[in-house]
């Protein structure tokens, strides 16, 4: 079955004139506000998630 799925993929497959065509579009306003949203919420998981190791290193080096 997996043989099945790779052969019947393309792997040089030319760029669909779609995708060439979507560089031009400018994204709408809600689309901006989501990709900010996105972005921030991204920030924020990434600075609690360091935060987080950061306090879990620093309290097992206080109790060995």
């Amino acid at each position: 079955m997996f043989y099945i799925q790779l052969k019947q993929r393309r792997w040089n497959q030319p760029e669909s004139p779609a995708k060439k065509a979507a560089l031009t579009w400018k994204p709408s306003e809600v689309e901006a506000i989501n990709q900010k949203s996105f972005e921030f919420a991204l920030s924020k998981t990434t600075e609690y998630i360091r935060n987080t190791q950061q306090a879990c290193y620093l309290e097992f080096r206080l109790f060995p």
